[in-house]
């Protein structure tokens, strides 16, 4: 089966019931591309954090795992000893480094401030009024219909519409071709081997590139538009002009990137709110405060982490975590593990609308913290505002068609048939 089989388990993001000796398997054996990990995943993380904080896997060539707060926050933080290049286990296979997501200091600084202002908060709420009108579009195209898949009707056209739309510039027609690329490189077939996956999604890579460095030629021949792409064949580090290599390096993150996290946040987010109403009924509450809105989403952030790692790779023997560390070594930072460490949060497995003080690191966290972070939020938060605006009704699992799960570098739901309850 495919990464589309179904997965009934992992609805209620909340911990299944694992003995040690299973959960202990699982850790030798721990991959983002498991379909059984994932379902399983909090039950691992618990004991990973209590018996082995620094787990090793022996799958991909062998890695590290980090599963406490501390040890995920504090390797997060240490560009230094850890590169980011490259990103995932097993790695993308990418023609290039996705910048600056895959780029180390000092270079680091300098690409990602090239950016930053166009999704600086002033910029992301700027685009209200941008973002709102596609929410509602979104929201008439299902309202009074009886039976929707949440997932491929709301929760990936939003972040699509906006990452292609209102950043990238990329003409509506060409948004499926941009998909289908962006998710063979994100959500690979986890029955395919490590040289598959590499495979098919450095092919996936080459397709976006070669879309994008044709892109990059119109925009130079026919004048350059508002777009983040015009910005970047416009821009200068330190006086230099990017290199075309660099600008689809940028182009090769924020595709994949732009869209997929916060389209794997949103489709868990509608799920939880068939599988818990009362959720759905805290979030709802908080809709006309806009303050305690934003603390609600954030622990919906914290509770659904959509991404289940990142990698690092040692740059010189170290000692860490207390493990002893050799160059080249590999390590996976659990950001849903650490958010969930029960000595940095209260009731970690408790969705708490208002906690207060909440330091998840659903966005990641160090110099490479989701570049994008305000955009998902910006995104999350007019989508609640106008489903209960709306009046949206409830709406519960469809009984013959249940959610179907992707694994890969997101975790989040490719397909969610629901049916709604009775519209006004």
């Amino acid at each position: 089966m495919t990464t589309q089989q179904r997965n009934t388990g992992i609805d209620d993001e909340r911990p299944t019931v694992l003995d040690a000796e299973a959960a202990d398997k699982f850790i030798e054996h721990l991959s983002m591309h498991d379909r059984e990990i994932q379902r399983h995943r909090l039950a691992i993380y618990d004991r990973m954090r209590g018996a082995c904080p620094v787990g090793r896997s022996v799958e991909h060539g062998g890695f590290y795992a980090l599963s406490t707060y501390h040890d995920v926050y504090d390797a997060a933080h240490a560009p230094e000893r850890f590169s980011s290049f490259p990103v995932t286990i097993p790695p993308f296979g990418n023609p290039v480094p996705m910048i600056p997501i895959e780029a180390d200091p000092p270079g680091h600084a300098n690409y990602r401030a090239l950016v930053g202002q166009r999704f600086s908060p002033k910029r992301v709420e700027e685009m209200d009024a941008e973002i709102r009108s596609l929410v509602n579009e979104l929201l008439d195209n299902i309202e009074g219909r009886r039976e929707v898949d949440l997932a491929k009707e709301v929760a990936v056209q939003l972040p699509l519409s906006v990452i292609l739309e209102l950043f990238l510039g990329v003409p509506k027609q060409d948004r499926d071709k941009m998909y289908e690329l962006a998710v063979r490189m994100l959500q690979p077939d986890p029955d395919d081997s490590d040289e598959q996956k590499h495979e098919k999604a450095g092919a996936a890579g080459m397709g976006l590139m070669t879309y994008f460095a044709e892109l990059l030629m119109n925009l130079r021949e026919n004048g350059h538009g508002e777009d983040l792409i015009s910005d970047l064949d416009q821009a200068h580090v330190e006086g230099v002009k990017l290199t075309d290599e660099e600008i689809l390096g940028f182009c090769l993150l924020l595709v994949p990137a732009g869209f997929d996290t916060t389209a794997s946040a949103i489709g868990r987010m509608l799920q939880l709110f068939a599988t818990n109403p009362q959720i759905r009924q805290a979030v709802k509450e908080r809709i006309e405060d806009s303050q305690a809105l934003d603390v609600a989403i954030e622990e919906l952030i914290r509770y659904i982490s959509p991404v289940p790692g990142l990698a690092r790779t040692v740059t010189e023997p170290c000692e860490f975590a207390g493990q002893t560390l050799e160059q080249g070594d590999r390590l996976l930072l659990l950001w849903p593990s650490a958010n969930r460490d029960p000595e940095e949060f209260d009731a970690p497995n408790e969705f708490v609308a208002d906690r207060k003080p909440n330091r998840h690191v659903g966005f990641g966290s160090g110099i490479h913290r989701c570049l994008g972070a305000h955009v998902a939020r910006k995104e999350i938060k007019v989508l609640l505002e106008e489903m209960f605006r709306r009046d949206i009704p409830e709406y519960r699992l469809h009984p013959e068609k249940p959610p179907v799960w992707h694994t890969g570098d997101t975790w989040g739901v490719k397909s969610l048939p629901v049916i709604f309850e009775s519209w006004s």
